[in-house]
């Protein structure tokens, strides 16, 4: 980690948490695309169509404080929010590196690339945060600016950009880091149907990451008895869907070798899984598609998998096109031995067994993601609802709290802001 990494200026105070919700100004010209919480959860990064990132902090009063919106001017306690422009196009997608590492942000964007960020503290100049101009872009022409949205303060801190990716030959769609015991990894997945695999060559000096993989979606049928796509139902998607690669997410668990689930444009779910042997990735399990009730391939929004406490099987959660919640269910099998098909040469490793798969909802939801534990699973679509689902003793899914989002004064809000 750099001597000159920030880190959050609430860390050593206690804060006050409320029991009631807080409606946030988001500050951006276009749709939200993506937002993403820290490790500690203390701070938060919001993602938008308008090719900026908004980084967020929360105070010790409990809220998350934003000066760059007027949120307080004089107020001491109101954290400066960084603001800046990640991307030429939109930005899709956007992840927190684990702290060991400093802070460290990954940008998709529709430029076909992924950005490496990290914050710095002091009152340098920095081209990552230019100025508003006045049609309410960031003018990326002005170059005397010293940085934050929030502040010039010799105390601000400063977001840099490390590292440029750019292999993808069309928009990247996702991107995470890798869990903490695999090293400073991330994956990113692109609108050409190709997971990529990063590594940064030294954590010390991270304007220099190797790519280290190349997972292209293999359209042959695998080994779980799904049967091929047939040539109509493939004329049936249209080109808006044909997008490739459209979320992914890595394996926490600790004991497991790095493993990844990839949801694609078409439907399909895969689990890839690094074989030491054959020194490459390979498809583990397929999970059931998303396809309507007639065979039709519809696109996968998002995937989560649980981080696994204590649990001898894993989690996935996935949701779609087709307006269907999934968890699928995947536990550990036996080790694959030396001279198996499944692996040649060195030893054995682990491998995956599908159990089954239940649909906990059947309207259209966006997103999903799991609590810390991996106990609960929240959802959310275009209704302004959050759904929360955990599982009963007898393993039966059910939607134990819907949350609804509080719009009163938001329009107020948004305009003031504009005026």
């Amino acid at each position: 980690m750099s001597a000159a990494t920030a880190t959050p200026s609430t860390a050593s105070k206690p804060l006050k948490l409320t029991s009631t919700s807080q409606t946030l100004p988001h500050g951006h010209l276009d749709y939200v695309l993506d937002m993403a919480f820290d490790y500690y959860g203390r701070r938060f990064a919001t993602a938008s169509g308008d090719r900026t990132v908004r980084v967020w902090d929360l105070n010790s009063d409990g809220l998350w404080a934003s000066s760059s919106l007027g949120s307080g001017g004089g107020n001491t306690n109101s954290s400066h929010t960084n603001e800046w422009q990640a991307h030429r196009g939109a930005v899709h997608r956007i992840s927190w590196a684990h702290p060991e590492f400093g802070q460290l942000l990954a940008t998709a964007g529709a430029d076909h690339s992924v950005v490496i960020w990290e914050e710095r503290e002091g009152g340098f100049k920095s081209l990552a945060t230019p100025e508003r101009s006045a049609d309410g872009f960031l003018d990326t022409n002005n170059t005397t600016n010293t940085g934050s949205a929030g502040g010039t303060g010799e105390g601000a801190s400063r977001w840099v950009n490390k590292a440029t990716l750019s292999d993808a030959r069309r928009a990247v769609t996702s991107v995470e880091f890798a869990p903490r015991h695999l090293g400073l990894r991330l994956a990113s997945g692109s609108a050409d149907g190709v997971v990529r695999i990063y590594e940064a060559l030294d954590t010390m000096n991270l304007n220099h990451w190797k790519l280290e993989a190349e997972i292209e979606e293999d359209n042959q049928d695998g080994n779980q008895g799904h049967q091929r796509m047939s040539s109509n139902h493939v004329q049936d998607i249209s080109s808006n869907e044909n997008m490739g690669v459209s979320s992914l997410s890595w394996c926490a668990g600790r004991f497991e070798p790095a493993t990844l689930v990839v949801g694609f444009s078409s439907g399909r779910v895969s689990i890839y899984r690094y074989n030491d042997g054959k020194r490459s990735w390979l498809e583990a399990i397929r999970l059931p598609s998303h396809t309507t009730s007639n065979g039709v391939p519809r696109g996968v929004l998002d995937v989560a998998w649980a981080p696994n406490v204590g649990r001898s099987y894993h989690l996935i959660a996935t949701c779609g096109k087709d307006n269907q919640l999934k968890v699928h269910r995947v536990k550990r099998g036996r080790g694959v031995k030396q001279g198996d098909a499944d692996n040649s040469g060195g030893g054995s490793q682990s491998s995956l067994v599908y159990e089954g798969t239940e649909v906990l909802d059947q309207s259209q939801a966006w997103r999903c993601q799991w609590n810390v534990t991996g106990t609960v699973l929240a959802s959310s679509g275009d209704g302004g609802m959050v759904k929360l689902w955990k599982s009963d003793f007898q393993g039966r899914w059910k939607c134990v709290s819907e949350i609804v989002g509080d719009t009163t004064g938001v329009a107020a809000a948004t305009a003031a802001f504009h005026k």
